[in-house]
């Protein structure tokens, strides 16, 4: 990759030698770095790609991004202000737009990428150009040749799709690569706030003789595990780390515990209690479940419920199990939340799932629904969703059930 030629302009001598040699290293790219938007613009050579800093007082990046594209378009360049001068980041982003900027301090890896995206797309423009050239060309020169020419045109759309998913991959990572550093930050303040909950143990032992006190105690220490477990979700989901699944720790449960113990960690919540919610167990399937994430799927179905009734209204909750596939196996557990709620339409439906889209506008991540996801197939089972606008929504997870089967009878 020495064939690309990249231009580092910054007013900060180390910071700017650190960031050549590291973007260097990572691509392989020659990396000339300057200090001076003078120096830069005296040199013979033409880069590839520039990354520049701009300030509103002494350095004047800006310019020497238009001046390079006087002569070349296509030139891929990446401005950096500080996030303190408005008035340069302004400049910045009306000359190369949200993606080709970045604030100080900014890394290698982020700037690699946006600049790789860029190279990406300016290879995928020569190519249109040249496509679409061709595709002139065929069509002055052999107009009887209409099969010809309907080819080069498919060649024509397919290249402008490539590009137009180029830079729609290259939105999608920003985002992500955003969120990723946000969750990664109020993950880590988060856990070290959570370890204070610790101290709900030592007070279990000063009110040892008020078992309503232990009780609160005991569902804060729950709560602190559980809140721990969606953090590390959390984590894994804007690192990555999450596509693959994982090995769970599982043992073997009564479904309907769980569930119970969900609830009652609810029951605090004043929206919960002012919806009605109707348990209807007509099994105790016994599963290999990990408490504490089935305990949070089922919190999420709980709150999306909830939030989609109104007061005084019914949510029902359903255990049974399904034997039709006994003879393959051990059948199958499978619990319902259903509501009569404002429901959803075809279109968001589809969408369930989908990182980062939500209904809730500020008080929705878009992150539940998938994390819920993943946990059911970390336990070999699967969710489904079924709405109607104005009718509710009826969630059904379905998880193997252990050999074992069901423990009791219904309640």
């Amino acid at each position: 990759m020495a064939d690309v030629l990249l231009f580092l302009v910054a007013d900060n001598p180390l910071s700017a030698r650190d960031l050549g040699t590291a973007l260097a290293h990572a691509s392989g790219y020659d990396v000339q770095v300057y200090t001076t938007v003078d120096e830069a613009r005296e040199q013979a050579a033409r880069p590839d790609a520039l990354i520049v800093v701009h300030r509103s007082v002494g350095m004047n990046g800006v310019g020497l991004v238009r001046e390079l594209r006087r002569n070349d378009k296509a030139l891929v360049a990446l401005v950096v202000t500080r996030r303190t001068d408005e008035a340069a980041t302004a400049t910045a982003i009306a000359e190369v737009g949200h993606l080709f900027h970045v604030y100080e301090p900014c890394w290698a890896r982020d700037v690699l990428c946006r600049v790789d995206s860029g190279l990406e797309q300016q290879r995928l423009r020569r190519e249109l150009s040249r496509a679409r050239a061709e595709s002139e060309t065929w069509v002055h020169a052999l107009d009887s040749c209409a099969g010809e020419v309907q080819r080069a045109e498919a060649e024509l759309r397919t290249t402008h799709s490539s590009l137009r998913t180029a830079t729609e991959r290259l939105v999608e990572a920003e985002q992500i690569a955003a969120v990723g550093r946000v969750a990664a930050a109020i993950a880590h303040e988060l856990s070290r706030q959570l370890a204070l909950v610790g101290y709900a143990e030592a007070i279990k032992s000063r009110v040892a003789e008020d078992p309503e006190l232990v009780e609160l105690a005991d569902i804060i220490v729950a709560a602190q595990k559980r809140l721990a477990s969606m953090i590390d979700e959390i984590r894994d989901f804007a690192t990555g780390d999450a596509r693959e699944v994982r090995d769970l720790r599982r043992e073997p449960a009564d479904m309907a515990a769980v569930v119970d113990e969900a609830l009652a960690i609810m029951r605090y919540d004043r929206d919960v209690c002012r919806r009605v919610i109707e348990r209807r167990y007509r099994a105790r399937p016994l599963a290999a479940l990990h408490r504490q994430k089935f305990s949070q799927v089922i919190i999420n179905l709980i709150s999306n419920a909830v939030v989609a009734t109104r007061p005084g209204d019914v949510i029902e909750v359903e255990l049974d199990v399904d034997e039709s596939s006994a003879d393959a196996g051990p059948g199958t557990a499978t619990l319902t939340v259903r509501d009569s709620g404002v429901g959803m339409s075809p279109e968001v439906l589809a969408r369930l799932g989908e990182p980062f889209f939500t209904t809730r506008a500020e008080r929705g991540s878009g992150l539940g629904v998938g994390i819920c996801m993943r946990i059911i197939e970390e336990h070999g089972g699967v969710i489904g969703y079924e709405s109607e606008l104005g009718r509710g929504t009826t969630a059904r997870i379905a998880i193997p059930l252990l050999s074992d089967g069901a423990i009791g009878g219904a309640l």
